[in-house]
């Protein structure tokens, strides 16, 4: 039996698991991917928004060659602090039920070799929300040429391909597509793309909008996908936009299965959690994004590790540690 078991190995559950070898306590992280998955799982040439000093976890400073990390450089930054910092962490190994109390929690998971089951004093759940992309609710968007995960443009050469959405995730992708080929239009319900795009992508998007080399059809409403594209409800009624691919980029909501099925408390669409991010349940914490339901907007890794700071000192305090 371990004093705290985390399960997640992204940014903020690394942090959770920093914190607890710091303090004194046993540990175990369980991912169900590879160390960073997260990150791993996010278009292959995406920069971040953040500097790499907002990003780092154990004062271990993240260098990166330009002004912000890419994708590729925070995750090999996390996947190092794991190996040097000596973190307990099963990979591929993925936590499926959430049971007992304080003191005595039994976590049953799926590995590699079978089923598995991990008892510990302290558990805290830190998920994230990158593999429970939003979803449309229209006709024929389970067809297979809907993606809604993008990592990169080659594929799409000389393609028309529709990107739904008008966040970051959108833009940066139309953008991506447009320079790697594709007959690229953006489709989104408002009458322009969020104010709080990237400072260094939105110009480049509109500028891009103005000379015609990608199509922005705005206030849109998707109602249904076919095989040859999608149809839009507009202010002026009904219009069909041929697409040979749709990419689906309407942002994420938490994964919060494990919390739901250990019978954790909601208040509407998110846990109801004490200041250190403890659930309903004694001894569960919730930590990062998957405490917030779909409002991913207000948790990022810099204020996620100041959750795992909190939860971690709770869990200690209880164990009788003394915190600074």
């Amino acid at each position: 039996m371990v004093d705290v078991l985390v399960v997640g190995a992204g940014p903020v559950g690394l942090a959770a698991a920093l914190f607890a070898k710091r303090l004194g306590l046993s540990h175990l992280v369980l991912e169900r991917g590879t160390v960073a998955e997260t990150l791993y799982r996010f278009p292959r040439d995406l920069v971040f928004f953040s500097e790499g000093r907002n990003l780092e976890i154990g004062g271990h400073p993240l260098v990166s060659q330009g002004p912000k990390p890419t994708r590729k450089e925070a995750l090999l930054y996390y996947q190092r602090v794991a190996e040097r910092e000596g973190l307990r962490v099963r990979t591929y190994t993925e936590a499926v039920r959430l049971e007992g109390q304080e003191g005595g929690f039994r976590v049953l998971a799926r590995g590699l070799r079978g089923e598995e089951v991990f008892q510990a004093r302290y558990l805290v759940v830190a998920t994230g929300y990158f593999g429970r992309p939003n979803r449309l609710g229209v006709p024929g968007e389970e067809l297979p040429h809907v993606l809604h995960r993008y990592e990169e443009a080659a594929a799409f050469f000389g393609r028309k391909v529709a990107v739904v959405g008008g966040s970051n995730s959108a833009v940066e992708a139309a953008l991506d597509l447009f320079r790697a080929g594709a007959q690229v239009s953006l489709v989104h319900r408002g009458a322009r793309v969020r104010p709080s795009v990237k400072y260094w992508l939105l110009p480049d998007f509109e500028n891009r909008v103005k000379e015609g080399a990608i199509q922005a059809v705005m206030e849109a409403v998707v109602e249904a996908i076919t095989e040859e594209g999608l149809w839009l409800k507009r202010p002026w009624g009904r219009e069909f936009l041929p697409a040979d691919f749709v990419l689906v980029q309407i942002g994420y909501r938490a994964e919060d299965g494990l919390l739901r099925e250990a019978g954790v408390a909601y208040e509407g669409e998110r846990p109801r959690l004490s200041p250190e991010w403890e659930t309903s349940i004694p001894g569960l914490f919730a930590i990062g994004s998957c405490a917030f339901g779909p409002d991913t907007r207000s948790v990022f890794i810099e204020n996620g590790r100041a959750h795992a700071e909190a939860a971690l000192k709770a869990i200690a305090r209880r164990l009788g540690v003394r915190v600074g």
